[in-house]
């Protein structure tokens, strides 16, 4: 079933970035950074899946359904939200070939303005979003509002600490330094791939946490992604789609070694918060 907002908001090229990426998308995935990104990320939101047959989970600028596709297989109910028609047309048919579209209802629409009642959702998922706001405040609160008391919010968010230091090449010049110290402030921003005006935003961890706290969630953990690439293993590796089966295990065990580990978050490309909205 697809369902059409009324209310999309064009939000800074992110819209047209990701229209015209749909048919592609999902091939960034076969990197190896990002099979190793994904494992990790599943690990993290598996376990806090609801049980409830009834239970609702949003999926908050879920693009082409990877996601929801996974929670959907599980037996969860899940909600598809995306401001790209795109992404939602590629999902659309990964969702058919699985058959499931009694369990994944696609929305187009902006995910700070859902148009859901008060405390509709059991549990949201938001990987790989909260990068596009300046004011991460405003998607926090609206995911607070349709979030039931006592359900999870699943979040990523980039570690500005290491999106600093990958902006260093090995041989920096007083240029170079002075640019990854404006990233480091946060006087400058990357961008992203092709689209110089879709900005991307960077939190640290100390940050990312009072960010959820001060919009009114509990923070349960966080755990840090990717923390052998990109500052360890090179750019040229990561970034292969074929590799060694052994390499990979090995790699995915140092990563799941250091992820919960709190004093290590700073190392991590990608940090991953489980949060929890309070009953009372």
């Amino acid at each position: 079933m697809r369902l059409v907002s009324k209310h999309v908001k064009k939000t800074d090229g992110v819209e047209s970035y990701f229209n015209g990426k749909a048919k592609t998308y999902d091939n960034y995935f076969g990197l190896l950074y990002f099979q190793v990104h994904n494992q990790i990320t599943w690990r993290h939101i598996e376990p806090y899946l609801p049980t409830d047959p009834n239970a609702l989970i949003l999926d908050a600028c879920g693009g082409t359904g990877r996601w929801s596709i996974r929670m959907a297989r599980k037996g969860c109910r899940v909600v598809l939200l995306d401001i790209s028609e795109k992404m939602l047309e590629t999902a659309e048919k990964r969702i058919r070939r699985e058959c499931l579209q009694n369990r994944i209802i696609m929305k187009r629409g902006d995910i700070t303005r859902t148009s859901y009642p008060d405390e509709t959702f059991d549990m949201i998922l938001c990987e790989l979003a909260l990068l596009f706001f300046e004011n991460p405040d405003i998607l926090l609160k609206e995911l607070n509002r349709v979030l039931k008391r006592g359900g999870r919010l699943i979040i990523s968010a980039p570690n500005r600490y290491v999106q600093s230091l990958v902006a260093l090449p090995e041989k920096p010049n007083p240029s170079d330094m002075e640019n990854a110290l404006d990233i480091l402030l946060r006087k400058k921003f990357g961008t992203m791939p092709e689209n110089t005006k879709v900005k991307i935003y960077t939190w640290t961890p100390d940050e990312f946490r009072k960010m959820l706290e001060r919009n009114g969630f509990s923070v349960e953990k966080i755990v840090g992604k990717a923390t052998t690439m990109p500052l360890r293993i090179s750019k040229e590796l990561f970034a292969k789609k074929g590799r060694s089966r052994s390499l990979y295990n090995k790699i995915l065990q140092f990563e799941l070694a250091l992820c919960e580990q709190p004093d290590a978050l700073a190392l991590a490309d990608d940090l991953q918060a489980i949060a929890r909205k309070p009953l009372g």
